[in-house]
């Protein structure tokens, strides 16, 4: 087995671990706003915390399922030019794309770098929880991590077929 293909099964490994982790992140996130409501409303006792972990989970849910759907490329489309142009040209437009995602990801990457040491260097805690925020914006940054190596082996990795082709294949 070459080795590129056991480095390809490796991320893909990792992409389906944080898409675990974001899905559990979002059923979680959805038991403890179910649970606060009905605290608040039957006994008048709101969960203590809630404010925050719902925070917590909402990054953890946004940046760890991104790189599943950026390497299976299943981003929303809007396919109107795929019916014009060739597929040569199709194919050159999702490589574009793919590269400009790459680059996009990189510029939040550090973008993001910023606040968390300043977080980090000015003791910044959460609002109920006390915790420090810079926990926060480094979960973030260890997600969009997947999501930049998503992004680097769908611009790196060759494309033969298209978005119609895809679908055509689903039918």
């Amino acid at each position: 087995m070459p080795p590129n293909s056991r480095f390809r099964r490796a991320l893909h490994y990792i992409f389906e671990l944080q898409l675990k982790l974001s899905m559990l992140a979002l059923f979680a996130m959805m038991l403890i706003i179910v649970a606060d409501v009905f605290m608040r409303y039957a006994f008048n006792a709101p969960i203590r915390g809630t404010y925050d972990l719902v925070g917590i989970l909402l990054v953890i849910m946004v940046f760890f399922g991104l790189a599943r759907v950026i390497a299976d490329r299943a981003e929303i489309t809007i396919d109107i030019v795929d019916g014009w142009v060739p597929a040569s040209s199709v194919r050159l437009l999702m490589g574009a794309a793919a590269f400009v995602a790459l680059g996009v990801l990189v510029f939040f990457f550090w973008s993001m770098t910023g606040p968390m040491t300043s977080a980090y260097n000015y003791g910044d805690r959460s609002l109920e929880l006390n915790l420090p925020v810079w926990l926060i914006w480094l979960l973030s940054l260890i997600g969009l991590s997947g999501a930049i190596l998503a992004a680097a082996l769908t611009a790196f990795s060759p494309r033969t077929a298209t978005p119609a082709d895809d679908m055509d294949a689903g039918q």
